[in-house]
């Protein structure tokens, strides 16, 4: 996998950014398939490599993908974007993947 360089000021403001809160989490796999899921478990666990560890639910979409396409979105929601989460609490089936 090919290594990203980040700037370690923005680096270091992401990580203190997360909050404890709900998070919408995304990843695609390389044939497309698109999986996304409400988490609310995340924790920094390096800074150096930048890490951070997600509680996944066992079975659910975003498992079967994220080690399939090797990387995943955590798109944290402003207070205002709560109501959002709830739409991904249960499995949903994006348009095109029925």
């Amino acid at each position: 996998m090919k290594e990203r360089l980040m700037n370690p000021e923005h680096k270091k403001n992401a990580l203190r950014m997360i909050p404890y809160g709900l998070y919408v989490l995304t990843a695609q796999s390389s044939d497309g398939q698109i999986a996304a899921a409400t988490v609310n478990w995340v924790t920094q666990v390096s800074f150096e490599p930048p890490l951070i560890a997600v509680g996944v639910k066992v079975g659910s979409g975003p498992h079967k993908v994220i080690p399939e396409a090797g990387a995943f979105a955590l798109n944290i929601l402003g207070k205002d974007q709560q109501a959002a989460a709830y739409t991904f609490f249960k499995p949903v089936v994006p348009e095109g993947q029925t």
